[in-house]
């Protein structure tokens, strides 16, 4: 599997020596309509217009409408982008939802049905998942506008089921000025004259989850809304909590289509392309998520709630609940070999799930190859000794060897070790891409982490004596373990400075105290004069010839691994009485004594008892 851990979907990276087009959907037989499925948040810069957002506005006058009244909403063609105003006619009140009906297209029973199911099920369904909408006309309600959403549908092929407008929350042109989402009824409802609302509610459920989602990050959170490629995952999800059953239109579009085969991007909606690859494969990443989390639907609104609109977000969750090393980009390629590989427990599997045991191993057929961030193929090779990593590959481009029977198909290679001091705290080096490396000492496991997109790791562990064995393996996502690289401990740490006794210029030896075992040198005026060793009691006696007071000594101590420490430097003290005077004959007629000493000595001069 080859795999780019970008998380830039706009960008491109060579896999080494495998560009896409994504310029068609796919068509199949095997495919129902409602596989073609797709919808529209409108683009609005909210930074731009934050100062007309009718959240902050206060409660204007809105008309009382009543069931049977009319009145004019602005629509968007999406072929064009142009806008026009619409004439609809409020056929159920609930609630929760207002429902307006274009031209007839449904019956007053038909919208009654439509709005009485959002009221009963789906508005709860996600207020719960999810979080509250907005209420910028404060009424409490959603309008929900039901018409031939003008999305170039032509008989066959992709269409736009329903669609969210921000700027509706806004003081702008064209704006509705509530909450209100749009509902096709042609071709989602039928493509005769008979309509069955029921195809919609699942599409109610996916436009309230982008409403919700607006509000949260936007309107309470002060963020940017949520990057495309999530809000679709998460409204997919708020399909699959409403209906209760996995989206097979998804799983069986990702199957049939060969953009996905060919690389397609996770990260980068491709609106101008095939972007019915990106709802399947933002379905299924959603539903990896939370099935890796453990947290049931509940991680939904976790992840909405994230002080983060993007990527960060998810990364924020993954370190929370599957792997605090994980990064989003590793996290990407395991969601791709899951895809594959389809196991019951660890990273490259849904946990069991059987919704996605009939998901297609779809392997990439080409020689060459260019990646968006998010994007990933799998390539089929005869044996494992097919297998190499291109020198020039991207360097967010992973290569992940799997064995279509279930799992890696050898475990990764042992780790190759730095060399670990007893004042480090962490251990350093390379191994396979994205496998965990643990450090053990004594079969007891003090540190993991893992590997980068390189190989490189980083393992945390408690600082270790000098001569400890540790035992560094990697364990791979299918858990299969490496052999164990052992290394020693290295005595990186210096002795503390050796304590010195005083000495003087009568004494032959310099004591005092040091690291047990430590080399002690002694220097006097900074060259070396004499060597010994500490005892096993730390005490040390080096010996010297006579020194004259005032020379300079210094002392080190030196461990096995020649580790030095500091020097300690002490001054010769003078401890030898001067030689006694000679003195000059005195007459009684002096008044002065003379004589010679030692140079400085002071003279005193007694005469019997006093001075």
């Amino acid at each position: 599997m080859i795999s780019s851990e970008s998380t830039d979907g706009n960008a491109t990276e060579s896999t080494g020596s495998f560009a896409i087009q994504n310029d068609e959907y796919a068509s199949s037989k095997n495919l129902s309509r409602s596989a073609y499925q797709m919808d529209y948040v409108v683009p609005f810069d909210t930074k731009k217009y934050e100062s007309r957002s009718l959240k902050k506005s206060t409660k204007s006058i809105q008309a009382n409408y009543q069931v049977g009244n009319s009145k004019s909403f602005y629509v968007q063609n999406l072929v064009t982008g142009a806008y026009s105003s619409m004439s609809a006619t409020l056929l159920y009140s609930g609630s929760h939802a207002d429902v307006w009906v274009n031209n007839n297209e449904i019956t007053s029973d038909e919208a009654a049905q439509l709005g009485k199911e959002f009221d009963n099920k789906i508005y709860s369904s996600d207020v719960d998942n999810f979080g509250s909408p907005s209420d910028i006309d404060q009424n409490g309600k959603v309008n929900i506008l039901c018409y031939d959403i003008q999305d170039g549908f032509s008989g066959s092929g992709g269409y736009v089921a329903g669609y969210f407008s921000p700027q509706d929350l806004y003081n702008v042109s064209y704006s509705n000025r509530s909450e209100i989402f749009y509902i096709d009824t042609y071709p989602l409802m039928g493509i005769g004259s008979s309509k069955d609302v029921s195809q919609a509610y699942s599409t109610l459920a996916h436009e309230f989850q982008h409403m919700i989602n607006f509000n949260q990050k936007v309107f309470v959170q002060g963020l940017t809304d949520t990057d495309t490629w999530m809000d679709e995952g998460l409204s997919m999800a708020a399909e699959q909590i409403y209906t209760g059953e996995a989206l097979q239109d998804r799983i069986d579009y990702y199957n049939e289509d060969s953009d996905i085969t060919n690389g397609h991007s996770l990260l980068y909606w491709d609106y101008d392309g095939d972007v019915l690859a990106n709802y399947s494969l933002s379905y299924l990443f959603m539903e990896y998520l939370k099935d890796q989390c453990g947290r049931g639907n509940s991680i939904f609104k976790e992840l909405i709630n994230d002080q983060h609109s993007d990527y960060q977000a998810v990364q924020d969750i993954i370190h929370k609940y599957v792997g605090e090393n994980i990064s989003f980009g590793q996290f990407m390629t395991d969601f791709r070999a899951a895809l594959v590989l389809k196991q019951d427990t660890g990273l490259y599997g849904f946990k069991g799930d059987s919704a996605f045991d009939g998901l297609n191993i779809k392997t990439y057929s080409g020689s060459s190859l260019n990646l968006k961030g998010g994007g990933a193929v799998v390539k089929s090779l005869g044996s494992k000794d097919d297998f190499s990593v291109p020198a020039d590959k991207g360097q967010d481009i992973t290569y992940t060897l799997l064995d279509a029977g279930g799992g890696n198909a050898t475990a990764p290679a042992t780790p190759v070790v730095n060399e670990v001091g007893d004042s480090d705290t962490t251990v350093t080096g390379t191994a396979d891409p994205n496998v965990t490396v643990s450090v053990a000492v004594n079969g007891t496991v003090i540190g993991s982490s893992v590997s980068g997109s390189s190989g490189n790791f980083s393992v945390t562990i408690p600082k270790q004596k000098a001569g400890t064995e540790l035992h560094v393996y990697a364990v791979d996502s299918n858990g299969n373990k490496s052999g164990e690289a052992v290394v020693t401990v290295k005595d990186k740490i210096a002795p503390a400075a050796p304590v010195l006794n005083n000495v003087s210029d009568a004494d032959t030896s310099v004591t005092g105290t040091a690291e047990v075992g430590a080399k002690i040198t002694v220097k006097a005026n900074h060259a070396v004069y004499s060597t010994g060793y500490a005892t096993s009691s730390g005490t040390f006696a080096i010996a010297i010839s006579k020194q004259r007071a005032g020379t300079q000594l210094s002392a080190y101590a030196e461990d096995a691994a020649g580790n030095m420490s500091p020097e300690t430097t002490v001054t010769v003290i003078d401890k030898t009485a001067p030689s006694a005077p000679r003195v000059n004959p005195v007459s009684d007629a002096d008044t002065t004594v003379t004589g010679t000493t030692e140079a400085g000595a002071k003279v005193t001069v007694q005469s019997g008892l006093a001075v």
